[in-house]
């Protein structure tokens, strides 16, 4: 028995390098997969999150050229307003018929 131990002692330390080689690297890709683990645990929702916060401000302080703002001016006005400017200006148009008819009227009564 005694024999035995001294051929396998004999045999672990002719391997010993070989196999302190082999636990090194095995610890060392145990070390870099969890890291990669808890770096994507921690780091894709942390990136979308500080993504998504840059679009948004991004998209507040936006400029936009003068022509492109010019094109989407009268684009929103002819959409939003041209009713009204025109409701408007039938609103003016009967105001000076009222008028003209009302100063007819009072130049009327008082030549009689």
């Amino acid at each position: 028995m005694s024999q035995e131990k001294v051929d396998k002692y004999k045999e672990e330390k002719k391997n010993r390098k070989k196999t302190i080689k082999i636990n090194k690297i095995k610890k060392l890709a145990g070390v870099l997969v969890v890291s990669l683990g808890i770096g994507a645990v921690i780091g894709i929702p942390l990136g979308k999150g500080i993504y998504n916060y840059q679009k948004k401000q991004a998209e507040l302080h936006r400029t936009i050229a003068s022509s492109e703002y010019s094109a989407w001016f009268d684009e929103k006005w002819s959409k939003d307003y041209s009713e009204i400017e025109a409701s408007q200006k039938l609103q003016d148009l009967m105001d000076q018929l009222n008028s003209a008819t009302v100063t007819d009227a009072a130049s009327d009564t008082d030549a009689e």
